[in-house]
Formats: structure tokens, C-alpha cells, sequence
């Protein structure tokens, strides 16, 4: 480990499942670098998924630099290194004991970045200090949509990024990236999401609207479903097809600098998870989110939550639980005939969310009042 400058962050990843995690921790990295100057070192278990995030990334390298962020695989055993003065943990994944003892010694500061919700009990835990047996300085740290958490991640430039995506450059960005221009007329969907029985109920509603319907499905999860029940389809990136007024787009599972123009191309995400749901927001377009599910069922208190936090319109509140209930899209017509005003309450949530300092300038200054 002496190839890489000294990092002035360590942020440590565990890949669970999808993409959440790294997608995540990969933002904050750059986040911390283009915004604060911050030397950031970046572990990861598992470089295939940000691979997928990042084209960039070389799976088979144990250290590189990746946009001034230095990656290295998280492997076992761990190597004997100095730890950052100050470590981020993400989402509660648990340290090598070696690193942690070493950590110890030079009493570097340790962050818990916690998951995304809008219960009440994150207001009353966040920036709280962590007390541990062996005397480590750790604390939680909570994003969030209101005051008094972590806020979210966005760039410096988000709004003008977006402001400057006129329709030439959406011309011009789906010819690059080879994706079927949607027609004037049409209104345009984003899908993105986990296993759902519910995309049959859309589809076939989707169909039935008296307007054309365009939908862009990314290769992911929720095109399982579809595989059974439309069984003369060949679903893969590149094939559309027709279902009454309605034709679906099956595109490449875009890199995260990329998805944001997706989502600003079209008039209705659903979203899926944490990040995307984030980047839905900061669109200002209309959403549907499908929230990570739980065996004990505790996703649906954080759902709604989120949908009363955020005010959400009653058509999309109902939208989002049936989408999560995986039932019937029984109000979809409604809410497509909605969608001026339902453009207008979104365009409100992301002037209330960018009102709010960045998650990487409140992380910074937190650490910086503990130091």
C-alpha cells in the first residue's frame, strides 16, 4: 500500500446486495475530493459492483486511482496500514480489528454513515456519539430531507447540470448512448426497480392510456418478472416492444454519472433503493419509490415516513404503496392525468432539499467541531 498518497478519509464498503452501498460511499468519495479537496481512500469488498457504477474501475487491481480517489480492495486478511485520521463506516460494516486497534492508538475519529430515513427517532440520533467498549471515537450520522440530519448527496453543479439539459442535449445524449428517442407526443417513463409483480398491472394500464406511453427499463431485477409473463419476449438492453399504446425500452444499466440524465429525460420515475431514490428527488420530476423490503415488514414504517415527510400528494402516495404492495396500478391512469401539478409539487421537494446544505459539506464540518 505505498504506491497511494496517505488519505486524509478511509470509507469503508460492504457490498450487501445490488448497488445501495457503493453507489453511495463512490459519491461521498468524490464528493469529499471535488468539493472539500479531501485525499480519500476507498475499500471496497467488491470491485465488480462499482465497475458497473464506474466503467473505469479495473476489477482485478488491489489499488488504483480512480478520479483522484484512491480504491482498494477490502480483502482478507487485511494489510498492515495507518488508518486515515478520520474513517467513515458505512452503514455499520464492521472493521478489521488490526485497522481498529491501529485506529486506537492514533485516536482517529470514526463516522457511522447510517441508511436513509425519515422517522422521527433519526432527528434525536443523529450526530449522537457512539459509546464503545474499547474507547473509540465514533459517532452516527444520519442523511436526510429535513433539517437536522446529514442532508444528501449532490454535486456542486447539480442544478445547472440539469438546467442545462435542454432537449437538443437529450437528442444528443440518447444518440450516444444509442437509446430509442421517445417521440414528441409520447410521455415518458423510467423503471427501475426490484422483483415486482406490479409492472404487469402497469403495463397493461400503460397500454390502455388514450396518449403513447414510452418506457425505459435499465437491466435490473424487475425485468424478472417480465421474462415469465411475456415469454416471446428476448428481454435484453437494445430490444423494445409494443403492448397497446405502450412500447417498453429494455437499455444498459447506465453508469451513475448517467442515470441522472435518464431521470431528467422523463416525466415519471420509479426509483428503487437509496441512491436512485435521491437522485429521483433532485430530478424534480414526479416519483415512485420501491423501498428495500424487510422480512419483519420495517420498510413500510420507513416508507411512510417518507411519503408524509415529504408531503406526498395522495394519487402518488397510493401509487408508491401499491407499487411496493406489488398489487394492482389501480390509480396510474390518474396520476399520468396529473402529472403538470405533480410536476410542480416535485420541482417544490427539490427546492427544499437543495435548500439544505450537501451531505459531504455537513459530514465536513461535523467532523471538523469533533476534531
Amino acid at each position: 500500500m505505498n504506491q497511494l498518497p496517505h488519505p486524509d478519509y478511509d470509507i469503508f464498503c460492504t457490498v450487501i446486495d445490488n448497488y445501495g452501498d457503493i453507489a453511495t460511499c463512490w459519491r461521498l468519495a468524490l464528493q469529499l475530493n471535488q468539493r472539500h479537496g479531501i485525499h480519500v481512500r476507498l475499500w471496497v469488498d467488491e470491485l465488480t459492483a462499482l465497475k458497473h457504477l464506474y466503467p473505469e474501475t479495473n476489477e482485478h487491481l488491489a489499488e488504483q486511482q480512480l478520479n483522484q480517489i484512491a480504491v482498494c480492495l477490502w480483502s482478507t486478511p487485511f494489510p498492515n496500514i495507518k488508518p486515515a485520521s478520520v474513517v467513515i463506516e458505512a452503514f455499520a460494516c464492521e472493521l478489521p480489528a488490526h485497522y481498529r486497534q491501529a485506529m486506537l492508538k492514533q485516536a482517529s475519529l470514526c463516522v457511522n454513515l447510517d441508511y436513509f430515513s425519515c422517522e422521527d427517532w433519526v432527528l434525536g440520533c443523529h450526530g449522537l456519539r457512539s459509546f464503545q467498549s474499547d474507547g473509540l471515537h465514533k459517532y452516527f450520522f444520519f442523511p436526510g430531507i429535513v433539517s437536522g440530519t446529514g442532508g444528501v448527496l449532490y454535486e456542486a453543479d447539480y442544478e445547472q447540470q440539469r438546467l442545462a439539459f435542454t432537449l437538443n442535449e437529450q437528442l444528443d445524449w440518447f444518440e450516444r448512448w444509442q437509446l430509442p428517442r421517445a417521440h414528441t407526443s409520447s410521455m415518458r417513463i423510467s423503471l427501475f426497480g426490484y422483483e415486482n409483480k406490479a409492472i404487469i398491472s402497469l403495463l397493461e394500464q400503460a397500454a390502455d392510456y388514450p396518449l403513447p406511453i414510452e418506457l425505459y427499463c435499465p437491466m435490473s431485477k424487475l425485468c424478472h418478472e417480465l421474462t415469465t409473463h411475456f415469454d416471446q419476449w428476448q428481454i435484453s438492453a437494445g430490444n423494445s416492444y409494443q403492448l397497446g399504446n405502450a412500447t417498453i425500452h429494455f437499455i444498459p444499466f447506465l453508469p451513475q454519472s448517467e442515470y441522472d440524465r435518464l431521470l431528467w429525460s422523463c416525466d415519471l420515475n420509479f426509483v428503487r433503493g437509496e441512491e436512485s431514490l435521491i437522485r429521483g428527488l433532485l430530478a424534480a420530476k414526479p416519483l415512485v419509490w420501491h423501498i428495500y423490503p424487510t422480512e419483519d415488514q420495517a420498510h413500510w414504517i420507513k416508507l411512510n415516513a417518507f411519503i408524509q415527510v415529504l408531503s406526498m400528494p395522495p394519487l402518488l402516495a397510493e401509487l408508491t404503496r401499491n407499487w411496493n404492495a406489488q398489487a394492482a396500478l389501480v390509480n396510474l391512469t390518474e396520476v399520468l392525468n396529473q402529472l403538470p401539478q405533480l410536476q410542480r409539487y416535485a420541482l417544490g421537494a427539490q427546492e427544499s432539499i437543495l435548500s439544505m446544505n450537501d451531505l459531504s459539506t455537513n459530514l465536513v464540518s461535523f467532523i471538523e467541531s469533533k476534531v
